[in-house]
């Protein structure tokens, strides 16, 4: 695909593709084409905006099937319903079309497996859009420790305690548009359906992913064991929700390092600085690093040398990077996903966060899940990258 722009099809049009409109019109190699939406209003909405900012026009469909059979498209990106993109992703991979989800990769081991046949099946891009691996600071510490600064890093700690006090739970079964509202009643609306948010909610550690990821970076290797525990499926901070309002998560990986990962949307918590709902820490037996704990910490860093705590000046935004990249979502970091998997296609390599990656982050939340339902049993971690081998 040498000297050619990859010609690119959103499935979903929901606030997290108008979120990142800007970086796909500053990808000097990307085009969209067109996007289609079960809603065909929010897909109207959305091509109004993208042309009113980007100057193109899109085409809208409100069918997968059809976008792909009209246009001449050589990627997707799927962010739509998590629990439905696996199928049309594999879909779409035995089509011959590259393929980014958004995550959670998956929701069931099954679908793990299905991600990791198509590729290996068609030898499709797939990538995973995992931001948060790509700060700064993360960035910084995966160097640190692949120079041996940390040593042997002996625990992993992270959360993703993200509260709103409204998300789109709910969804109007005429117009297929979500409502962001904290009003209890809609729960007992019929015109309204539960979005997979709320669903969703009853095991939060699903969205483990997004803290697993950027440890994993660091540390290497894969988790082979999870646990899980969490409180009752019933929320005290969000009245009538049906959600655990914290799940933790604690696992091991094959580099003989223990993890720690928290995960709850439904009550109240304050943010952290610069990384909002996001915080991790990584403790090795030269030296221990943490990011800030709150909006009036600062991160730092521990020397077992000189036994000394030393404030840190890392920051999620990369300061040598271009200005449309510090201005993207998250701290700059919602342009590589985007960029790594044009770069994959047009040079044909394989994407960071590969389908092995995405999978060896999904599988530990899902089994974690299943770990908390069980009352904490320990489980096995399949290994994706050797399925039959002794």
């Amino acid at each position: 695909m040498a000297n050619k722009k990859v010609r690119m099809g959103l499935v979903g049009t929901s606030a997290r593709c108008h979120a990142l409109m800007t970086c796909y019109y500053l990808n000097p190699d990307l085009e969209i084409v067109a996007c289609c939406d079960t809603a065909m209003g929010k897909a109207e909405n959305f091509i109004g905006i993208y042309q009113s900012i980007c100057g193109q026009t899109l085409r809208a469909y409100t069918s997968y099937e059809e976008m792909i059979k009209k246009e001449k498209l050589d990627a997707l990106l799927i962010a739509c319903d998590p629990d439905v993109q696996v199928d049309i992703a594999v879909d779409a991979m035995h089509k011959g079309l590259h393929v980014m989800t958004e995550v959670p990769a998956a929701f069931s081991i099954e679908q793990c497996e299905k991600l990791v046949d198509a590729v290996e099946a068609t030898g499709c891009k797939y990538q995973l859009a995992e931001q948060a691996r790509y700060w700064k600071f993360i960035r910084d510490w995966k160097a640190m420790a692949e120079a041996g600064e940390l040593g042997h890093i002996i625990f992993a700690d992270g959360e993703y305690l993200h509260y709103e006090p409204a998300w789109d739970n709910f969804v109007n079964r005429k117009t297929g548009h979500t409502v962001v509202t904290s009003d209890p009643t809609y729960f007992a609306n019929p015109e309204f359906r539960h979005s997979w948010r709320n669903w969703l909610w009853r095991n939060p550690i699903f969205y483990l992913p997004h803290t697993l990821s950027p440890l994993l970076s660091v540390t290497g290797g894969r988790i082979t064991k999870v646990s899980c525990m969490g409180v009752q499926p019933l929320s005290y901070g969000t009245p009538g929700l049906n959600a655990r309002d914290i799940q933790n998560a604690i696992m091991y990986n094959d580099q003989d390092t223990v993890f720690s990962v928290r995960t709850g949307y439904s009550s109240p918590y304050g943010s952290k600085a610069q990384t909002g709902a996001h915080w991790y820490q990584l403790k090795g037996t030269k030296k221990s690093v943490e990011w800030a704990r709150s909006t009036i910490d600062t991160p730092k860093m521990f020397d077992a040398e000189t036994k000394d705590w030393t404030a840190m000046e890392w920051t999620c935004h990369d300061p040598d990077a271009p200005d449309y990249i510090q201005k993207a979502a998250h701290g700059g970091t919602d342009y590589y996903p985007i960029h790594y998997f044009v770069d994959a296609i047009l040079n044909d390599k394989t994407p960071p966060m590969d389908v092995y990656k995405a999978v060896e982050t999904a599988a530990p939340a899902i089994l974690a899940a299943q770990s908390c339902e069980m009352g904490g049993t320990l489980l096995e971690v399949p290994d994706f990258r050797n399925r039959g081998k002794k």
